[in-house]
């Protein structure tokens, strides 16, 4: 009778090699029937797209807008392999159990060919624009207007963080990559008449505008290893059983056995577990666009001069967030089934004794034998039925960030020149002259200058607030 089950490892120093190596070939030798669960699933998720527009920069009235749209793209995730689920516990036909005695299975995960990857990757589009809008006049001319995307696929291997059986770790990978930028430097110059026309406000932008687009996936696995178990008269599954989930740790699943209410001594009846695997993984695919900006402002507006720099760093930050859960069930083919006789329980006096049971069987072999038939079907990672699926995902933006966030308000106080003043009375009635004198630099001579920084300002994502008219996010 196994009213109390034990488990020793001894270790003694003086055995060698060729002992340890007879101890594994007797543990062969006594091992118990194996099922094998199949871990195959995949799941594709399309990731929906953000926009932002922002700006002009540095003054509402005169500066350069930037706009941009981007989208994680679309995720793969797929698992393949296999676990293998091995009776830990070995029975003899004949021999007499206590209610709660262990029916152990031991377990080995073989994850394979388990990944993400993004393809097509995080991709968007940026454009910017030099802006005035000074009295009655306003102009536009464009001076970036780009594709961004991440080439190739954003990768992570899943394989040897499910086959973990004590912690699986996060699983992340990420890419980032400088694309085109422009230099540039903007003029203009507004006339008044008064007795005569004269040049009452000027003002001149040099500006370096850059582009990186950056993508992180990260992926946290849990997978959990154990088997469903019920009772029931007959070595068959139906749903009508209530199966109730044990789960395993550290490659090892212990069941107590149980049996069900209402038998009669000399019943026969059996003790069955499935084994079968629960994943339960999120996912968070992220895309940002980072605009790596200077600018170096000089002005004369009704006699009232000055200038400033904003060194480089992000002039702003657009971010695009989707989430999915990857969360598979999978259930073996075959279950393993233990035949019981139900000898019954003593008669109570001050306490009752735990019930007994006969192993069944005959021929003092292991009688644990392996039906299959109706189980449970796989449960896919979209919820249902189907282990195989697909999914539209909306994007959420993030907060955006970066010193080009808001505009600082107008850099022109009025049309006219103030009271007091050499330009009192002249008012800008012509409309501006203006003009761009680009120089676009190869996308590597701004990443040289620019890279190292915005790496740092992607992780930091510094903000910096400024007051004025706050962008647009959609």
């Amino acid at each position: 009778m196994r009213s109390t089950w034990f488990r020793a490892a001894i270790v003694i120093p003086t055995l060698g090699s060729a002992a340890l190596v007879s101890a594994a070939l007797v543990s062969a030798a006594h091992a118990g029937p194996t099922i094998s669960v199949a871990t195959s699933a995949s799941e594709s998720a399309a990731f929906g797209s953000v926009n932002q527009s922002a700006g002009p920069f540095p003054w509402s009235d005169l500066g350069i807008t930037a706009s941009a749209g981007v989208s994680p793209g679309t995720l793969d995730v797929q698992t393949g392999g296999s676990t293998a689920f091995q009776l830990g516990t070995t029975f003899t036909s004949g021999e007499v159990l206590s209610s709660g005695d262990p029916l152990d299975l031991s377990y080995n995960p073989n994850w394979t060919g388990s990944s993400f990857h993004s393809a097509p990757a995080g991709n968007g589009a940026f454009n910017s624009n030099f802006v005035y809008n000074i009295g009655p006049f306003n102009g536009s001319t464009n001076i970036l207007n780009v594709p961004l995307f991440v080439p190739g696929a954003t990768t992570g291997h899943l394989a040897s963080s499910l086959n973990n059986t004590i912690v699986s770790p996060p699983v992340s990978a990420a890419a980032s990559v400088s694309g085109p930028g422009v230099s540039a430097t903007a003029t203009l110059a507004a006339q008044g008449c008064f007795i005569v026309c004269v040049t009452v406000a000027s003002a001149s932008l040099s500006f370096n505008v850059g582009t990186q687009i950056q993508q992180s996936v990260i992926a946290t696995p849990l997978p959990v290893y154990g088997d469903w178990v019920w009772e029931s008269t007959t070595p068959t599954y139906s749903a009508a059983d209530h199966p109730v989930f044990v789960p395993g740790t550290a490659g090892s699943v212990t069941n107590a056995i149980e049996a069900p209410s209402g038998l009669s001594v000399g019943q026969t009846f059996y003790y069955n577990v499935l084994p079968g695997v629960e994943l339960q993984m999120p996912i968070i695919d992220s895309a940002d666009v980072a605009v790596p900006a200077s600018i170096t402002a000089s002005w004369d507006i009704f006699g009232a001069g000055g200038s400033e720099t904003w060194p480089l760093g992000n002039l702003y930050e657009l971010g695009a967030v989707g989430a999915i859960d990857f969360d598979p069930t999978f259930y073996g083919s075959q279950f393993f089934s233990l035949p019981l006789i139900y000898d019954g329980s003593a008669v109570c006096t001050l306490a009752c004794d735990l019930a007994t049971f006969t192993v069944g069987g005959s021929g003092g072999g292991d009688p644990v034998s392996t039906p299959g038939g109706t189980v449970p079907g796989d449960t896919g990672p979209c919820g249902g039925a189907d282990i195989n699926c697909s999914t539209s995902v909306p994007s959420t933006g993030t907060p955006p960030g970066g010193y080009g966030n808001t505009p600082l308000g107008p850099l022109f106080p009025g049309d006219c020149g103030p009271i007091g003043t050499p330009y009192a009375g002249y008012c800008i009635d012509t409309p501006p002259t203006s003009s761009l004198t680009p120089n676009v630099p190869e996308p590597d001579t701004l990443a040289l200058s620019g890279g190292a920084a915005l790496s740092l300002l992607l992780l930091s994502r510094r903000r910096r607030t400024r007051g004025g008219r706050a962008p647009s996010v959609s």
